[in-house]
C-alpha cells in the first residue's frame, strides 16, 4: 500500500540517474537536482538549460502520458480498492516501467521485488481465458503499471538480465472480438510494406498479441538502453485521460506534421509519418489519434519518429456513443487529414492523400508508398487464409474492410 498522501516523488532517467523531484503542492513542480544544463532532460520541451524549476497547474503532459486508463485502471482499482488514486499515486505505481526512460519512486522506499520472468515462448503457448489474463495482471501489476491505453494489456519481464518488463501483452476483448488477431494482421501488412513496427507475435490460439517494447535497445553486450518517448498529445501540451480523453481526437494530421517540422526532425521522419497515416487510411484504422504517434530520443538533437503502434482495422466493430445508445459503425478517421474548421474526418480520396504526402510531408513519390502498402495488405490476406489462428469470420471482415482501401487506390 502507498501512503494516503504523496507530495514528493524522485524522478530518475534511464538506469537510475536521479534527475530531480516532482512535488505536488498547490501546483505541480519539477526541480532538477543538479545545476548542469547538459544533464539529460526529463522531456524534450523541459530542458535543464532553459530553467531548472518547472511549474504547472496540472501534472506535466510528458509524465501524464503513461498514467493507466481504461481496462488497466479498472483492474488497479479492483486490486487496490482502498488506495487513493491521485496522479502522484499512479506515478508511484508506474514506477520505472513506463514507456520511455522516466522512473518514479517514493523517497526512502525500495522498489518492488522482481517477479519471475515469463518467456515469449511460454506466453505464445498460453491458452487465453479472461481468468488467465487476470492472473497475469495480478502477478505483474505490482511491479509497476507502466502502460496507458484503453485496451486490456500488461507488461511482462521475459529475461532476468533486463531490469524492467520488456514485453507488452495485449488480450482479447469481449467488446472487440478478434482484436489481437486484427492488430496482428495490420502489423504484418505494415511490415510487408516496409513500415517500421515493433517486433510482434500472435499466440497459438490467436487471443493474445505479444510485442517487444520499442523504447528499449538491448545491445550485444547485454546493456539495456532506455530511450526517451513522448506521444504527440504530450508534445502538444495536452492531457487526454478520463473526461479529457476526447482531446486526443481533436486536431489534424496536417498539424501533427507541422509539429514534427517545428521540432526540426529530419525529412525522413515526415516521410515515415505519411506512411503511417496512409496505412491507417487504407486499412480503415479510425483510431490513429494523437496518442498513437510519438517520438523516440536520446538527446534533443537525436530524435526520430517511433514505429507505428496500436493499429487495428476499427471499421469492423460497432460502438455506442453512450450507454444504451444506438450501435454505430466507424466510418471516419480519428483526426481530420487537413487543418481548418471546415475540414472533416471523412476518409480522404486517393488524390487528397497523395496531395497530403507531397505538399505536407514532402514525399517525392507518394503513389509508390500507396502501392507498397496495397501489396503488403494483399500478401497478408493471402497468407492469413491458411493461418488457423485467424478465424474465418474475422478474415472475411478484414478482407471486406481492406477492399475499400484497395478500391480507392484503383480508382485514382
Amino acid at each position: 500500500m502507498l501512503p494516503e498522501k504523496i507530495r514528493l516523488l524522485n524522478v530518475s532517467i534511464g538506469d537510475g540517474f536521479q534527475a530531480g523531484q516532482l512535488i505536488r503542492a498547490s501546483t505541480y513542480e519539477f526541480r532538477y537536482l543538479q545545476p548542469d544544463p547538459e544533464q539529460p532532460a526529463v522531456a524534450l520541451l523541459m530542458p535543464p538549460r532553459e530553467r531548472l524549476t518547472w511549474q504547472d497547474g496540472d501534472l506535466f503532459p510528458p509524465m501524464d502520458q503513461n498514467l493507466p486508463e481504461g481496462d488497466l485502471f479498472m483492474k488497479i482499482r479492483e486490486l487496490f480498492p482502498k488506495q487513493p488514486m491521485t496522479p502522484m499515486h499512479m506515478l508511484a505505481l508506474v514506477g520505472r516501467n513506463g514507456i520511455g526512460r522516466l522512473g518514479f519512486s517514493l523517497p526512502d522506499r525500495t522498489g518492488p521485488a522482481r517477479p519471475r520472468t515469463l518467456s515469449k515462448e511460454e506466453l505464445l503457448k498460453t491458452a487465453y481465458t479472461p481468468e488467465v489474463f487476470n492472473e497475469l495482471v495480478a502477478a505483474y501489476l505490482s511491479t509497476g503499471a507502466g502502460i496507458a491505453g484503453m485496451q486490456p494489456k500488461i507488461m511482462v519481464p521475459d529475461r532476468p538480465t533486463v531490469p524492467i518488463p520488456s514485453l507488452i501483452v495485449k488480450a482479447a476483448s469481449p467488446a472487440y472480438p478478434g482484436l489481437a488477431a486484427n492488430e496482428f494482421l495490420c502489423l504484418t501488412a505494415a511490415r510487408h510494406a516496409g513500415i517500421d513496427v515493433p517486433t510482434f507475435a500472435l499466440s497459438d490460439d490467436g487471443q493474445m498479441l505479444v510485442l517487444d517494447r520499442f523504447d528499449l535497445v538491448i545491445h550485444d553486450d547485454g546493456h539495456v538502453e532506455r530511450l526517451g518517448f513522448e506521444d504527440i498529445a504530450a508534445l502538444a501540451g495536452l492531457r487526454v485521460r478520463d473526461i479529457l480523453s476526447d482531446r486526443k481526437y481533436q486536431g489534424s494530421y496536417q498539424r501533427v506534421a507541422e509539429l514534427l517540422r517545428q521540432l526540426q526532425l529530419h525529412s525522413d521522419n515526415l516521410h515515415r509519418f505519411f506512411e503511417q497515416v496512409a496505412f491507417s487510411v487504407m486499412v480503415r484504422n479510425g483510431d490513429a489519434h494523437l496518442k498513437n504517434f510519438g517520438l523516440l530520443y536520446r538527446t534533443a538533437s537525436d530524435v526520430w519518429l517511433a514505429p507505428m503502434f496500436d493499429v487495428v482495422t476499427t471499421s469492423i466493430y460497432k460502438y455506442t456513443q453512450y450507454p444504451g445508445g444506438p450501435e454505430l459503425e466507424d466510418h471516419t478517421l480519428a483526426l481530420k487529414l487537413w487543418a481548418g474548421k471546415h475540414q472533416t474526418k471523412t476518409y480522404p480520396t486517393t488524390e487528397e492523400l497523395l496531395e497530403f504526402g507531397r505538399r505536407i510531408c514532402g514525399v517525392p513519390r507518394p503513389a509508390a508508398v500507396l502501392e507498397r502498402i496495397a501489396e503488403g495488405m494483399r500478401k497478408t490476406l493471402d497468407d492469413a487464409k491458411s493461418d488457423a489462428r485467424v478465424k474465418p469470420a474475422l478474415w472475411r471482415q478484414m478482407a471486406q474492410a481492406w477492399e475499400l482501401g484497395l478500391q480507392t487506390l484503383r480508382t485514382r
